[in-house]
């Protein structure tokens, strides 16, 4: 009895929780709670960060031009230039004494431009005028000569047929008289050579003159004077010796090259657009003038030329152009149409403060104030707040913020 009495309080005491197990059992796990919360986090940054996929479209400044009204057909660049143009060299070579006139100068056909140094060609003029002055004294004196021996000739024939003389003294006159006859037909010749030497003479004169081959203008002085100038080689040699360039610029033209898949759609007279670079609101009508019968094989297209309808005295050689082949001509009139910028009318939004877009740069969207104009089917015009070539967000800018990053859908 009394060992049981003992034992069961020792079993008693195995059963009793100490506080520290208690405090130890009653502490949280929170660990799970911060793991959770971190990838909440992490999740939250990858979404914001994300770029977001847009569509968009660019921005262009166009107008209802005669393009638009005429059917467009096809569309290529090209340069001005001059049907006639010419790099006008010496004939000679020597060094250049005076240029005569400057770019810009109007020149009439056969008017001298420039003049080489002429010294010796003015000495060698001198003495062939002098040698043909001697010659034609000579002649004179030649032909004195023969008409007095033929005077005396004549008479010694009297006096013979009177009997006044023998035979051998009648010819001795007339021998006296041919030979008389033949140096005045040589004096006769020494003044057509000393004529000639004379026109060889002003010939090299006239080389030291630099002439204009047709009426036109001067595009560019291609030397100074005191620089050596000379015949031009072959006519690839890129103004080698070529004292200046003229155009005539009533020939301008603008030379394209047409694609040799396109080709097939140009034809002879066909109608045109052309917009200059420089004057883009211009408009001038053209028709096709040529269509070159070879093509580059390199390039794979083939040369054609485009005369202008009108002529007006803005266009000038070397000037970009953009030439818009046409299904009918609207006008023969140089035209003016103000450049208008729009956008699809889907890239504006409505907002409290007035109208937005949506612009690209950089990667990154912008919002951009807009004004609008009027609109035109699918386009609206923006007046102001976007510049010409901005791409803007048309699909995929509901969610956009200033400065997120974007990719463009393809």
């Amino acid at each position: 009895m009394a060992d049981g009495r003992g034992a069961a309080p020792a079993d008693l005491g195995k059963l009793r929780i100490s506080d520290e197990e208690r405090q130890g059992r009653r502490k949280p796990r929170r660990w799970p709670w911060f793991l959770l919360a971190a990838a909440v986090v992490i999740a939250v940054l990858v979404f914001v960060s994300r770029p977001a996929t847009v569509a968009v479209a660019t921005a262009r400044s166009g107008g209802g031009g005669p393009a638009e009204q005429g059917g467009v057909v096809l569309t290529t660049n090209g340069y001005v230039e001059a049907r006639h143009q010419a790099s006008v060299a010496a004939r000679a070579t020597g060094r250049l004494a005076e240029v005569m006139v400057e770019e810009g100068d109007t020149v009439s056909a056969g008017q001298v431009v420039a003049r080489l140094l002429d010294e010796d060609q003015l000495a060698a003029v001198a003495r062939a005028e002098a040698d043909l002055a001697l010659a034609r004294a000579r002649q004179a004196q030649a032909e004195a000569v023969e008409v007095d021996a033929r005077r005396r000739a004549a008479r010694r024939a009297d006096l013979r047929a009177a009997g006044a003389i023998g035979a051998e003294e009648d010819e001795s006159a007339d021998t006296v008289a041919l030979t008389a006859a033949a140096e005045a037909n040589a004096a006769r010749a020494q003044v057509a050579v000393a004529r000639a030497a004379l026109q060889t003479a002003r010939l090299e004169l006239d080389k030291t003159r630099v002439t204009a081959p047709f009426a036109g203008a001067v595009l560019r002085k291609d030397a100074e004077v005191g620089e050596i100038v000379g015949p031009i080689m072959t006519s690839n040699t890129a103004r080698a010796g070529a004292v200046v360039t003229i155009a005539d610029l009533g020939t301008l033209e603008v030379g394209v090259d047409v694609n040799e898949s396109y080709i097939a759609r140009v034809v002879l007279g066909m109608p045109c657009d052309v917009v200059l670079d420089a004057y883009p609101e211009i408009h001038y009508p053209g028709e096709v003038r040529s269509v070159y019968p070879s093509a580059d094989r390199d390039k794979a297209t083939i040369p054609v030329r485009v005369r202008f309808v009108a002529a007006d005295a803005r266009v000038r050689p070397d000037l970009g152009a953009k030439v818009t082949f046409l299904e009918r001509r609207p006008t023969d009139l140089i035209t003016t149409v103000p450049k208008v910028l729009r956008v699809p009318a889907a890239a504006v939004r409505e907002q409290a403060g007035g109208r937005r877009v949506w612009v690209v740069r950089d990667g990154r969207a912008a919002a951009a104030a807009v004004t609008v104009g009027e609109r035109s089917g699918e386009l609206v015009e923006i007046l102001t707040g976007l510049e010409d070539g901005d791409q803007v967000v048309v699909d995929g800018a509901a969610r956009l913020r200033q400065g997120q990053r974007v990719r463009i859908a393809l």
